[in-house]
């Protein structure tokens, strides 16, 4: 095949790809130009996409109130903390599942899979009821312990098909050493597995960083989220879309700038780890 004919279905490719990424993208960027705009210009029409003069008032106004910074610590440390607990459960859980193989195991997992088929939602109004009598609605810690159980499930499916791939050699080397179980865990293949840890934690921070409906039942004024106190520029009579937009992109830039640091370390984690 001639250089010109390789280069058509190239070109075709790069174009293919440049639309999808341009459709993918277009929201964002509307969103991060309407958070410039007035909400009068937001609302015009023919609605414009550049704002005529950029509105710095809407971020200014968001990061000047006491509300708004009392939701980003509270999504800030829910997410973390959620993040933490659920790997502390899931790595030890799949590394049980992989390795020591205990009875039940397949009914367990088929547990598990079963646990992410059923809707969040069908488990709310019990929790909800439960979490009223004893009397945690409102604390941050409801909202940790509820994150963790909802995603310690696909935290140890995940981290289970990277246990899976640890070659068992290094472990039966560490275990001649005298490494008891406890140690192997946590100095062996924790490291060698750092790879899924790291894909893990990022899904999962990703979640709980993003969850809107679990904050919306289980937390009040003193607990609310950032996804949670978005939602109060939405009234019944109008729209606030300058700083709704606004703290959308408040939302949406550690989400991206986590996953933008943390993915050159996916694939390459799991191949260095086990040479070493």
């Amino acid at each position: 095949m001639s250089a010109p004919r390789r280069l058509v279905p190239r070109a075709a490719r790069l174009l293919v790809l440049t639309l999808a990424a341009a459709i993918a993208v277009s929201p964002v960027v509307w969103t991060v130009l309407t958070s410039l705009k007035t909400t009068r210009d937001a609302q015009s029409y023919p609605p414009s996409l550049l704002p005529e003069s950029p509105v710095w008032s809407n971020y200014t106004d968001l990061f000047g109130t006491r509300t708004f910074a009392d939701s980003v610590a509270t999504s800030a440390t829910v997410t973390v903390l959620s993040t933490l607990v659920t790997i502390a459960v899931a790595f030890p859980s799949a590394y049980a599942l992989v390795r020591l193989r205990p009875r039940g195991r397949f009914a367990f997992v088929l547990l598990i899979v079963l646990a992410q088929a059923v809707p969040g939602i069908v488990f709310l109004v019990p929790l909800y009821s439960v979490v009223s009598s004893i009397g945690l609605y409102d604390t941050t810690l409801i909202l940790v312990v509820a994150y963790a159980a909802f995603l310690t499930p696909f935290a140890t499916l995940v981290l289970a098909s990277f246990v899976r791939g640890v070659p068992v050699e290094i472990e039966e080397a560490a275990m001649a050493d005298g490494c008891g179980r406890v140690r192997l865990l946590l100095l062996v293949v924790l490291p060698v597995s750092r790879a899924g840890v790291a894909s893990a934690m990022v899904f999962t921070g990703l979640f709980a960083w993003n969850e809107f409906l679990i904050p919306m039942v289980l937390s009040g004024r003193n607990t609310r989220p950032l996804t949670v106190h978005v939602s109060t520029f939405i009234g019944q009579q109008s729209i606030e879309w300058g700083p709704l937009c606004a703290a959308v992109v408040v939302v949406l830039v550690p989400a991206v700038l986590v996953v933008a640091f943390l993915q050159r370390h996916l694939v390459v984690g799991l191949t260095a780890g086990a040479v070493k």
